[in-house]
């Protein structure tokens, strides 16, 4: 098990002798040079800064902290233009982040994730605002502004945060407000495709002994599809009030509001797949590309002129078109409190939140159109309790309670298949965590942390699948010219009485194996109405923990060494045969190493890294084990992956001026087994995985499917080398100066659909960045010229084939350019 780790292990090691040992006398004379400052005053920080974290929910030094973390500071955030979660990943190589419709945004840590978009299955990657962890992929957006840092922990956290998650968590902090200052900052960009953002916050003192600050943000741009989808209207504001009656006493309460309108992006059309045969049949899928550009969108008139040409046997004519309207219209609330008391014993926390999220939101992609109406809420409490025991041990207890209540109902209309879906779900969640750290010696510490978590989860729902045939769906192939598509209709009653008006019927029965006298029909058109009841309840339990090593050889160099499991509820599906999954797994094994060097002037990070991944969770279109299946957005365990692999992190300022920093991730990360089944309807899957035919048993019998193998492949989202490279440079300009920036981020080629087809894998790029700022010396004033993606490459991100036989895909922003001015008072 542990080869894998001792082999990346020792790279480390030879590395970290050959770039640190020859330092560490040298360090170890600088830390015990005398200080130079005058007396009374403090040292000045030579070199790089340090940066505050609290990932241990405690505050420490980044580079103390002997876990993998990625701290992204609010210069990085404006840089890269980081409006939503998903603009992350353009910053912190580990982490691949994809927004999906509404509000939904997908994360993925080291190929560990999954894609959930829905409201009945959890996220894998733990996403805290305020210390609050948010439930829903949906509610992540409208909070990246007036921030004091971006946290993006790599492996699994099964201790302290949030709740459990296996691939990592991402903290977003606000700045908070400060006793006795009058302060404030606004910034203003503009840029191509309309695009305005604004920011500002202020922060003012009430009295000696309470202070509050406001803030709020505004994101308005158009579309970067033809068709109009992918604009972007968002405005949030966030408010403060902190409070310090004394010393050991303080209270802060924050409020936030954030609406989202503008529409999801509805994709491109990439190609075509058709079957071919040949004079013994069946002789494989031909891809066809579309040639389409990556911009031109689904609703776009030569988009809808292929479209409308494809011929759907199911439906058994052409005519399809995508005339949606995609809209968002979100609203995204909360209100959170935070107490601190300390005592000589220890220091307690306490911190209860609610937030609220109301959804309203349609959008097209592989659909002609999908719609959902969701209401949200959530309430937590936290409360820990921090101490000593003498001057070696370091302790945290606590304890956490989480219960989120939803109710929604949606529809997907795909042509030929139209599911209405009216559900509630709710989950209940507690957990007691502690976490001990022992000082051995004045360099050697040890940690034991440990989580016991009990998950309820509940659903209750409907789901009525409406699927149109032109009379026998098996050949020889029936025709259909006049048979409606399925229509744009809100409810399932004006759904059929679309079709009863024409005479067409809709029946639980599919009409052609009953005979005639019954009302069966080898020809005739029929509306297929299949309904999937989910009346279920799951519970968890599981107990995760972590023990970790870490050795100082100096105050700015140690090793550290840890082993932590991760643990990741099941939930549930609209899905016949598959209604639910069972719970995830992850053991992580890692060894990693935290440098600073030459007068502090380099810091140099190494972490080697193994996760073994058991009962791993994957969420996907696909199809059900109804008789016959449907086409559902479902989740299912799919087996166990290895994931191995280095991360290096190295930053040098070789003047005051000049800052140039490198981020290299190797990853090696591979299905150890991998295994799902689709229906068996005559033709193959159309997949680059092994398969065969076989027989499953479900509540409406037995069924015929394929099983699909695709064991021994790359884990999705899991490029192979991921690297950032940025440089900074200052040049005075007498009460001035300039400020010269530019970077670039390479990621090697990809998968993310469960098919491993060689036309969607994502194509290894550079994507690169540049921008020049003119500022005063103190910083209070500042403009800048910035262009990011300059080589407009739109990395690939995956596909979905629709119900013509055109896949469906999306693509990364193209470039883009612009100015931003702002303030600091």
């Amino acid at each position: 098990m542990v080869n894998g780790l001792l082999g990346h292990a020792s790279w480390t090691a030879l590395a970290l002798v050959a770039l640190a040992s020859p330092s560490l006398a040298q360090a170890q004379e600088e830390e015990n040079a005398p200080d130079t400052a005058e007396e009374g005053q403090p040292p000045q920080q030579k070199g790089l800064g340090d940066i505050i974290v609290t990932a241990q929910r405690v505050e420490q030094l980044s580079q103390r902290a002997p876990l993998p973390i990625d701290v992204i500071q609010p210069e990085e955030l404006a840089q890269q233009n980081v409006l939503r979660a998903e603009d992350l990943s353009r910053i912190t190589p580990a982490l691949a982040a994809t927004g999906g419709a509404g509000g939904t945004t997908v994360f993925f840590v080291r190929g560990v994730g999954n894609t959930t978009v829905n409201a009945y299955s959890d996220p894998a990657i733990s996403f805290n605002y305020d210390g609050v962890y948010i439930g829903r992929p949906s509610s992540t957006s409208g909070v990246f502004y007036d921030l004091e840092r971006v946290e993006v922990l790599k492996g699994p956290q099964g201790t302290l945060y949030g709740r459990n998650a296996t691939a990592g968590a991402i903290n977003v902090i606000p700045t908070r407000p400060k006793l006795g200052e009058v302060s404030g900052r606004f910034m203003f960009g503009y840029g191509n495709y309309d695009w305005l953002t604004g920011e500002a916050a202020v922060n003012l003192p009430i009295g000696e002994k309470v202070a509050m600050r406001a803030s709020g943000s505004v994101a308005r741009r158009d579309a970067f599809l033809t068709d109009g989808t992918g604009n972007q209207r968002e405005h949030a504001g966030r408010f403060q009030i902190y409070a310090e009656p004394n010393p050991d006493l303080t209270l802060r309460i924050g409020a936030d509001y954030a609406h989202q309108g503008g529409a999801s992006a509805s994709g491109f059309y990439l190609g075509a797949v058709d079957p071919t045969f040949g004079p013994t049949g069946f002789a494989g899928y031909n891809f066809t590309p579309t040639g389409f550009p990556r911009t031109q969108g689904l609703i776009d008139p030569a988009s809808n002129a292929l479209l409308s040409q494809r011929f759907i046997g199911q439906l058994g004519r052409t005519g399809a078109v995508v005339d949606s309207s995609p809209f968002n219209d979100n609203d995204y609330w909360g209100i959170t409190g935070e107490l601190t008391y300390s005592t000589d014993l220890g220091t307690l926390t306490v911190q209860p939140a609610y937030r609220e999220a109301s959804l309203e939101y349609a959008f097209a992609g592989a659909f002609r159109r999908g719609y959902t109406k969701e209401e949200d809420s959530q309430t937590s409490l936290e409360i820990r309790w921090a101490g000593m025991l003498g001057d070696s041990i370091d302790y945290q207890i606590g304890g956490m309670y989480f219960d989120e209540d939803i109710s929604a109902n949606a529809h997907y209309n795909q042509q030929s298949l139209v599911p209405y879906q009216e559900f509630s779900t709710g989950t209940e969640s507690w957990a007691g965590f502690s976490m001990v750290t022992f000082h051995v010696t004045g360099q050697l510490s040890l940690t034991a942390a440990g989580r016991y978590t009990s998950d309820k989860k509940s659903f209750d729902g409907t789901s009525n699948v409406y699927i149109l045939f032109c009379g026998n769906p098996a050949p020889p192939q029936d025709f259909c010219p006049d048979l409606p598509f399925a229509p744009l209709l809100d409810t399932e009653e004006a759904f059929q009485d679309f079709y009863t008006s024409r005479g067409i019927p809709v029946t639980p029965v599919p009409l052609f194996v009953l005979p005639p006298q019954a009302g069966g029909s080898q020809t005739a058109p029929f509306v297929l109405r299949s309904p999937i009841v989910i009346d279920s309840a799951l519970k968890n339990d599981k107990f995760t923990y972590r023990l970790a090593a870490q050795y100082e050889f100096t105050p700015r160099n140690m090793v550290y060494a840890s082993f932590e499991t991760g643990y990741h509820a099941g939930g549930f599906s609209f899905a016949r045969g598959v209604e639910t999954y069972e719970p995830e797994t992850i053991r992580a094994y890692t060894l990693g190493s935290k440098n600073r060097l030459f007068e502090n002037r380099v810091q140099l990070n190494v972490e080697a890294f193994l996760w073994k991944y058991r009962n791993q969770q994957f969420s996907q279109f696909g199809y059900d084990l109804g008789n016959p299946p449907s086409t559902v957005f479902l989740t299912r365990n799919i087996g166990n992956s290895t994931i191995k692999g280095v991360d290096i992190d190295l930053e040098v300022m070789p003047t005051e001026t000049t800052q140039l920093s490198a981020n290299v991730q190797y990853l090696d990360a591979r299905y150890d087994s991998f295994v799902y089944y689709a229906p068996n309807q005559g033709l193959p899957p159309n997949t680059a995985c092994s398969y065969s035919p076989t027989t499953q048993t479900t509540p409406g019998g037995t069924i015929n499917v394929f099983a699909i193998d695709c064991s021994g492949n790359r884990s999705f989202n899991s490029p192979k080398w991921s690297l950032n490279l940025n440089a900074r440079q200052e040049i005075p300009l007498g009460t001035h100066k300039a400020v010269l920036q530019g970077g670039t981020r390479y990621r090697s080629s990809s998968y993310s659909t469960a098919d491993y087809l060689p036309y969607l894998k994502s194509r290894g790029n550079f994507v690169s960045y540049a921008s020049i700022t003119l500022t005063d010396a103190d910083e209070s004033k500042f403009v800048t010229l910035y262009v990011n993606n300059i080589e407009d490459n739109q990395r690939l991100l995956g596909g979905t084939t629709n119900p013509a036989g055109l896949i469906v895909s999306n693509a990364e922003q193209p470039r883009t350019y612009g100015v931003r001015i702002g303030s600091n008072f």
